[in-house]
């Protein structure tokens, strides 16, 4: 075509978006190569399409109480199974239950739930998620999924099967956070933290000597007491141990045991049928400790997280087991360090 000027105002405007596209044929050569365009990449925070682990950062996993990373299980579009990733409890001993999150992009998710309809819709991390029903686990499996504009969908499946109220507790905690790794999910907050409380002077303090020798003696034990260990696979700090002196059958051993544990995780501490006032402190009483006639334990706590125990009975008369503990109480108390 030749560059000549046209009176015709579509033959203009013609021109103008010939112009305005970069496409006239009256254009100069410009040395050089063509640059092809970099390829967009997804922003850092986003999860690539398909990898379910990289929903959760390292952070977020452990301030959500789970291990830093996923345990990755590949999918299978034939058996509408999403690629899958499960994070376990940092704490064995936690029984919250644990996420498994997928992140399918091979299949739909009308496919995945067979067509059905959410229960209900709610709202996480800007984007909105479908909670559905399970044919096998009833109330006590919950599926929170949301779908994707590209047509791919990602589903968290949480269960609680002592307290099915409680099913979905966890996967609406962990939803903000896998949202802030996908499209159009909104950053989430600050992951919990799980920093440990600062150690009391309990921790670092001799049990021995929180009954000095004349008074263990004028209580009937031995003013030479023994250390105790801890057990540490329970948590139990260590403590000390005063042998009575009354020989075979009487008065048992006094044991005293304190460090950083929660009053309320000593076994028996909550079958505590009386309370005995020292100082600013309050001791709780469990009689037939166990279940066991002659023993009898006094708890107290120091502090937020750490306790007193002091353990005695009486293996003639067990109407008199908690009778020398009741006594020491006033004595322990008066020696132990400020909180």
């Amino acid at each position: 075509m030749a560059c000549t000027k046209r009176t015709s105002s579509a033959v203009g405007l013609l021109l103008v978006l010939l112009v305005t596209a970069g496409l006239s044929a009256c254009t100069s050569m410009v040395g050089g190569s063509a640059v092809p365009v970099a390829e967009q990449e997804p922003p850092s925070n986003e999860a690539p399409p398909g990898e379910p682990c990289a929903l959760l950062s390292p952070e977020e996993a452990t301030g959500l109480g789970l291990v830093a990373e996923g345990e990755f299980t590949a999918g299978d579009p034939a058996q509408l199974m999403p690629p899958n990733c499960d994070w376990a409890r940092a704490d064995p001993n936690d029984d919250r239950s644990t996420p498994s999150v997928g992140y399918e992009i091979e299949f739909t998710m009308a496919e995945y739930f067979n067509g059905d309809e959410p229960v209900e819709t709610l709202e996480f991390g800007g984007l909105d998620w479908g909670r559905y029903e399970d044919a096998l686990g009833g109330d006590s499996v919950c599926f929170l999924a949301t779908e994707l504009d590209n047509g791919s969908f990602v589903v968290l499946v949480t269960s609680d099967f002592g307290d099915e109220s409680k099913a979905c507790d966890v996967a609406k905690e962990v939803a903000p956070y896998v949202a802030s790794h996908l499209p159009g999910g909104e950053q989430a907050p600050p992951p919990p933290t799980t920093e440990e409380p600062e150690p009391s002077s309990l921790a670092t303090a001799d049990a021995c000597t929180f009954l000095a020798p004349k008074e263990a003696e004028q209580l009937g034990f031995s003013g030479a007491p023994e250390p105790l260990e801890g057990l540490p696979e329970s948590d139990i700090p260590p403590g000390c141990q005063w042998d009575d002196t009354d020989g075979e059958g009487g008065i048992k051993a006094l044991d005293l045991n304190a460090g950083d544990l929660p009053e309320s995780e000593w076994p028996y501490a909550d079958e505590a049928t009386e309370q005995v006032k020292a100082g600013d402190f309050t001791w709780n009483i469990t009689p037939h400790t166990g279940g066991i006639e002659p023993n009898c334990q006094a708890t107290m706590t120091f502090t937020e997280t750490s306790s007193v125990k002091l353990a005695s009975g009486n293996l003639d008369d067990p109407k008199k087991a908690c009778d020398k503990v009741k006594e020491a109480i006033p004595l322990v108390t008066a020696n132990l360090p400020q909180p």
